[in-house]
């Protein structure tokens, strides 16, 4: 499995190395190969179309729609129309936190992602969107002044805003009046059972990590995101054992202690009861 990286044909704008990196016009994809995302990836379809697969789901991109991928998504199996090109962005993780304001929005904006990828672009939000863009661009290719970083990091903040309260539209999700304390708890909380990537399964773990009780937890984070602690879970571990049996070579056993599994049969108990599949089952389809 290849990082995604750029290729020498695409001719690519990039800020602070590789805080930022924007592809202005996307040629000569490589088809059939796959990649792991290390940064947020934004896709805008500006013509034609683009079928691909993101963490084992087929989705289908088309003019008009935008694609926001989270870090640690792999990316496989493209096939484009003759006229397929996009804008395409690589966000550093980091700057996703780089203001108080962005924190839970982004928690429940990325969570929701991990299954709903592809957002179609209204009018007005197209334009603010490639308005964002183009001055984003335009900074790029500007001498670096003084003030470029300060400028460029409002810049891609914005952007992020914007992108973020397309998906919150999409979720058709009410504002909330959560008190910063409990946001920035989800916020921990949540990027925990990411780096975790689902290795620690126990509600109570977490919460003790954050010296609060497991009822605290679950309430903070069903205002915060409208779901449990153990969904959040879930969904983290679900993802990385996909990702284990698709694309390493890793035995079951292997697979069930690396993920701290008490032992093999426990794992294809638990992979089979949030699946429906077992985990054998799973990776026959992808290994024929």
């Amino acid at each position: 499995m290849k990082h995604l990286e750029l290729k020498a044909k695409q001719e690519y704008l990039a800020f602070n190395e590789q805080d930022l990196i924007i592809i202005d016009k996307v040629q000569d994809l490589p088809e059939n190969s796959t990649y792991y995302t290390e940064h947020v990836l934004v896709i805008i379809c500006t013509a034609g179309k683009m079928q691909v697969e993101y963490d084992g789901k087929c989705i289908t991109i088309q003019e008009g729609d935008l694609f926001l991928s989270v870090p640690g998504s792999v990316l496989s199996d493209y096939m484009v129309s003759p006229k397929f090109d996009c804008k395409l962005l690589a966000i550093r993780p980091s700057e996703l936190m780089s203001s108080r304001e962005t924190h839970t929005q982004v928690i429940n904006s990325m969570l929701y992602v991990k299954t709903n990828p592809v957002v179609r672009l209204t009018e007005s939000d197209s334009q603010d969107v490639f308005a964002y863009y183009s001055l984003i661009c335009s900074r790029i290719r500007q001498t670096a002044g003084r003030y470029q970083n300060g400028e460029m990091r409002s810049l891609i903040n914005a952007f992020l805003l914007k992108v973020i309260g397309i998906i919150d539209n999409e979720m058709n999700v009410p504002e909330t009046e959560a008190s910063v304390r409990g946001d920035q708890l989800v916020e921990k909380f949540v990027w925990m059972v990411n780096e975790d990537c689902g290795r620690n399964r126990l509600v109570e773990y977490y919460a003790d990590r954050l010296n609060i009780t497991p009822k605290y937890l679950s309430t903070i984070v069903r205002s915060s995101l409208n779901r449990t602690p153990t969904d959040v879970i879930k969904v983290v571990t679900m993802k990385e054992i996909e990702r284990r049996l698709r694309y390493t070579g890793d035995s079951i056993k292997q697979i069930s202690q690396a993920m701290n599994f008490p032992n093999t049969s426990f794992f294809g108990k638990y992979f089979k009861q949030h699946s429906g599949v077992t985990p054998n089952s799973y990776r026959k389809k992808y290994h024929k």
